[in-house]
Parts: C-alpha cells; sequence; structure tokens
C-alpha cells in the first residue's frame, strides 16, 4: 500500500478531477478517487482497477501500468488543504478516506490527435473495452495519450465509465440486473456511433480457461471496503461471457 508524500497538483483532463502526486516509494501516480461525482462510491475506480490489473496480467503494454493502491488519510487530507488543486478535488479527497487508486504517471504524453498509426495497440484496446463494456473514447475526448518522444508509441486510459457508464451498477443496486444479464453479456459497445475506433474490425482473440482464471482472480482481488466488493459475483460473470465470446464483435 502506498502513501502520499507530496501533491503536485489537480492533472487537466478529467471530470472526476484526479491528482498528481509524488508517493511514499518515490514514484509520480495519478490518483483516482473513491468519490468522484458519479451516484455511489467506488465504481469508478473499480472500473479501472479491473482495466488495469487485465492489462497488466495479460501483460498488454497499452497502459500507464501497473496500477498500485494508495491510502488517502489524515495526513493526506491535510498535505491536500495546503496544496494548490481544484476545489473539486479537494472535496472528492475529502470523501474518499481509505484505499484509492494511483496510476503511474507518464512525462512527454499528450491527448492524441488525429489519425492512431498502431493497429497493435488499436487491436488490442477495441479489444479490452469491448470486454468491460467501455464505449468512453470519441474525437473529442480519446483518452488516448501519444508518447511525443516513442515514435507510434500510445497509452490509453480512463476507463471509469466502463460497464455500461456504469449502468451495470445501477441494476446490480436496483436487483434488475438479471432483467438485462444477456444485454450485458452480448452487447456490441465498440460498433456505437461515436466511439473512436468503431470503423476498425481488429481484436485479439482470448483462450477461455486463461481469460477466466484471470478475471476471477482479479475480481477477487477488489478491496473489501469498496462498495463495489458486494456486487463481484455479478462482474465475474459478465466479463467471463465477454471475454469468451465471438457475439460482442458481431
Amino acid at each position: 500500500m502506498l502513501y502520499i508524500d507530496k501533491i503536485i497538483e489537480t492533472l487537466p483532463y478529467g471530470k472526476t478531477k484526479p491528482i498528481k502526486v509524488k508517493a511514499s516509494d518515490g514514484e509520480v501516480y495519478v490518483v483516482k478517487f473513491r468519490t468522484d461525482g458519479m451516484a455511489r462510491k467506488d465504481r469508478g475506480i473499480t472500473n479501472e482497477f479491473i482495466a488495469y490489473k487485465l492489462l497488466e496480467k495479460l501483460d498488454w503494454q497499452i497502459a500507464p501500468l501497473e496500477l498500485k493502491l494508495i491510502q488517502i488519510d489524515e495526513a493526506a487530507l491535510e498535505l491536500a488543504e495546503n496544496a494548490t488543486i481544484d476545489p473539486l478535488s479537494l472535496f472528492y479527497m475529502s470523501n474518499s478516506l481509505g484505499t484509492n487508486i494511483a496510476i503511474p504517471y507518464k512525462d512527454n504524453c499528450e491527448k492524441v490527435e488525429g489519425e492512431i498509426e498502431n493497429q497493435n495497440f488499436i487491436k488490442h484496446l477495441r479489444t479490452i473495452d469491448n470486454i468491460l463494456l467501455n464505449d468512453d473514447r470519441d474525437t473529442e475526448n480519446p483518452n488516448i495519450l501519444k508518447d511525443q518522444t516513442v515514435s507510434n508509441r500510445y497509452y490509453a486510459i480512463d476507463w471509469g465509465l466502463a460497464m455500461d457508464s456504469i449502468d451495470v451498477y445501477k441494476d446490480i443496486i436496483t436487483n434488475t440486473i438479471n432483467d438485462r444479464m444477456m444485454y450485458f453479456q452480448t452487447c456490441n459497445v465498440v460498433k456505437r456511433p461515436g466511439y473512436l475506433l468503431r470503423n476498425n474490425l481488429t481484436r485479439v482473440t482470448l483462450k477461455p480457461q486463461e481469460i477466466e482464471g484471470i478475471i476471477h482472480e482479479i475480481i477477487e482481488e477488489i478491496p473489501q471496503e469498496w462498495e463495489t466488493y458486494n456486487d463481484r459475483i455479478y462482474l465475474e460473470v459478465i466479463l467471463c461471457a465477454r471475454a469468451v465470446s465471438n457475439k460482442i464483435f458481431e
């Protein structure tokens, strides 16, 4: 578990107002909060946790890896109150005591503009986005960074609105999830209008025996203090079905 040693700034992107920090291991991270403006806590960071852990275990180098857990405690809040950060960052942080997430900060990166030239990156990104029911990428807000120092190097970020814009969690909490379980297991979100890579048809095929075990391991690693921990059985069923399905790419 990491702790916050220094708060540097609020990042200039992201509605959830993440902050850039120096952590107790001496490295710089982007911290995202348990409270982030959604109707309930922990949904956005649960999506991020699953996405980054899945990429890490599959060794798909298309995002800033590896995600760490970081503690927000009273000492961190004292640092925040004396730092120059967005008021919303301070508000979200103040309501996020406990275990949050930290993503490695990448220097020399800018929001991607124009065509993405790396077809291998596209193939892997479309696959994980569809598995995680994430269509939150468009031309205005691609949630993709381009490395300015390495040719053809891209990083995908921000799976906070995965799980069909968190509708999965809403249906779980309202006990209507079984009515839409088939939809969540089979819908193709990367063909929706507006999704940045909708016209590209490439994907990665995963082995059922391997991916189902990986997903189970990740789901069981969701911190027990998060409100979404009790949703994990439904999340595993949906993700395992999607990870081995051909239908979601039809």
